[in-house]
């Protein structure tokens, strides 16, 4: 649906809107502590969703989780912005950051470039096979469905590309 957004379809948007703004809303009144300013989060979350759709990698997050980092990181810079006023209670506890630290990001970060340019290194079925496997979670009876291919063909596929991924990545 992000796809969608980041090719201007208004009607997807409002969709993915309806779909996602509970939780979000849910996210942002967790830090904020109250309605109108979680509002005001999810509204500018949501503009800024809306204008950053095309630089959503999917190799990188779910969907969901790109979403509600923008809608936490916003919160954030919100209380900083309100820093003179005291924190309500529970606001605090809400600060606290569960999510992966910059070291963990950045290393996570160069892991996805190793494999997206050892997964470039295989051969089309290769490639095809281990990505919808992997990223959409078929089984390869599923998958050679999928792909009209005999069952014997996918996991050789899948075999050999899993190989040659693996002497990548270690080299």
């Amino acid at each position: 649906m992000l796809a969608q957004c980041a090719l201007g379809n208004r009607q997807a948007f409002e969709t993915l809107y309806r779909s996602v703004s509970p939780r979000l809303h849910g996210v942002a009144f967790r830090f904020m502590g109250r309605a109108d300013l979680a509002e005001e989060v999810l509204q500018e979350a949501f503009v800024r969703i809306w204008y950053n759709a095309s630089r959503y990698e999917a190799h990188l997050a779910a969907p969901m989780t790109w979403m509600v980092n923008i809608t936490r990181n916003l919160a954030i810079d919100q209380l900083r912005k309100h820093r003179e006023q005291p924190l309500a209670e529970g606001q605090q506890d809400a600060m606290l950051d569960d999510s992966p630290s910059a070291y963990e990001q950045l290393d996570s970060e160069r892991e996805a470039r190793a494999l997206n340019r050892c997964l470039d290194t295989l051969d089309g079925m290769q490639r095809q096979s281990i990505t919808v496997a992997y990223f959409q979670g078929l089984s390869c009876s599923e998958l050679a469905d999928h792909l009209a291919a005999p069952l014997g063909s996918v996991k050789s596929w899948i075999r050999r590309g899993m190989e040659r991924l693996r002497r990548c990545l270690e080299s």
